[in-house]
């Protein structure tokens, strides 16, 4: 009897490291606010329209995105494991919305339709492969190689709110498409993506990371579709401080678009006085149309954001940033539809602030926050021309 419970045991323990190998988490956040843009402002030739926001229950979340994924990690041995991600976006929490939605149009030929948007609204999609020895491999949609500096070197991290880089009047939770000037630096998610992420070497962490979704219809006709090239290099060896710099290539060409090309660039550093993390940051962002024969720049916005983000107590944090800069123009380019003489497209200067505070129930629930505005203000051939708007929101995020 006693060696029947003894193998038994035996069993269960190989049992039990057999499953350790393998294995899938459930994961998310849920994020929900009561927000208001007092000011949704926009001034065209003098004539100055102002519109407000209000909603009870912004369940895209303010300071974090409201998300649900799932996880996987199975130990191949020998120092190699397999990953997997696939993560979706709750849009609004607050309806019950998920994702962006899947619509059906009827087209001209009987019992055909056609599908717009991701369904489910999938954030991440990829699988991967990671070695003890050299680092992992990451293949699907996933977030671009500059985002985690630009993330990273904000005192209000990644919020959804007015007056930050990352934010910046890009959202119809804040002014409309229609109004939209890009202030903001950078995509977050990249498709078709194959992203290389070294070990931490000393305190140096590399990415890069390549897209590559052109074809062409012919041996004879020039490649069309999405192309993205970039990187990233994180230091953390010195105690309390981090530094990151980053950038990315992004080529465009279609039927309808010329060949344009983006180049972001971030160089970002944090550091902990124990008392409160300071935080800079610096973004660039250049738009070219390579067929342009004269000047082949559309815009180039430049700007930089400080901050700073202090605990009061053991569950109280409050945070506040500054950004400013500007975004000169070609005026001579015509590709795009760049429409001269309005802000959303035209030469501007942009600054804004950010003032925030985090109330910790525990580990996964959190109260906050955050008020914010910002303005974008036309110079030079869009003199006259300006956006502004200012935010607040107050929730609740919880993670699990």
């Amino acid at each position: 009897m006693k060696k029947s419970l003894l193998a038994l045991a035996v069993m269960g323990a190989f049992a039990g490291a057999a499953h350790a190998q393998s294995s899938v988490t459930v994961y998310g956040v849920l994020d929900a606010s009561y927000s208001a843009i007092e000011s949704n402002s926009t001034t065209t030739a003098g004539v100055k329209t102002t519109a407000k926001v209000r909603n009870t229950v912004n369940g895209d979340g303010a300071l974090a995105t409201s998300r649900l994924g799932l996880r996987g990690v199975e130990d191949l041995g020998g120092g190699l494991s397999a990953q997997f991600v696939l993560e979706w976006d709750l849009i609004n929490i607050g309806n019950g919305a998920t994702g962006d939605g899947a619509t059906q149009a009827a087209t001209a030929t009987a019992g055909a339709t056609t599908s717009t948007g991701r369904g489910f609204g999938p954030r991440y999609s990829y699988i991967g492969i990671a070695s003890k020895n050299f680092g992992t491999l990451r293949l699907g949609r996933q977030e671009t190689s500059i985002h985690g500096v630009i993330a990273g070197n904000l005192a209000g991290a990644a919020n959804n709110v007015l007056g930050s880089l990352y934010s910046g009047l890009d959202s119809t939770y804040q002014l409309t498409t229609a109004q939209a000037p890009t202030v903001r630096p950078h995509n977050v998610f990249i498709d078709n993506a194959y992203t290389f992420i070294s070990n931490n070497m000393g305190g140096v962490v590399v990415q890069l990371q390549t897209a590559q979704n052109a074809y062409s219809a012919s041996q004879t006709t020039a490649s069309a579709g999405v192309q993205a090239s970039g990187g990233s290099i994180t230091y953390t060896g010195i105690k309390n401080l981090q530094i990151a710099a980053g950038m990315i290539v992004e080529g465009t060409t279609t039927a309808s678009v010329s060949n344009i090309r983006r180049n972001t660039r971030a160089v970002g550093a944090n550091y902990d006085f124990n008392v409160a993390r300071l935080f800079v940051l610096h973004t660039q962002n250049k738009v070219e149309n390579l067929n342009l024969t004269s000047s082949n720049l559309l815009s180039d916005t430049k700007l930089t954001e400080v901050g700073v983000r202090a605990p009061v107590s053991k569950v109280v944090n409050i945070f506040g940033s500054y950004f400013t800069g500007s975004r000169s123009n070609n005026s001579g380019a015509t590709a795009l539809g760049v429409a001269i003489g309005t802000t959303a497209a035209g030469a501007a200067d942009a600054k804004g602030f950010q003032l925030g505070t985090t109330y910790a129930f525990s580990k996964r629930t959190t109260a906050y926050g955050i008020y914010g505005t910002q303005e974008l203000k036309g110079v030079g051939a869009a003199t006259g021309a300006k956006l502004d708007g200012s935010m607040y929101a107050l929730g609740l995020r919880h993670t699990f």
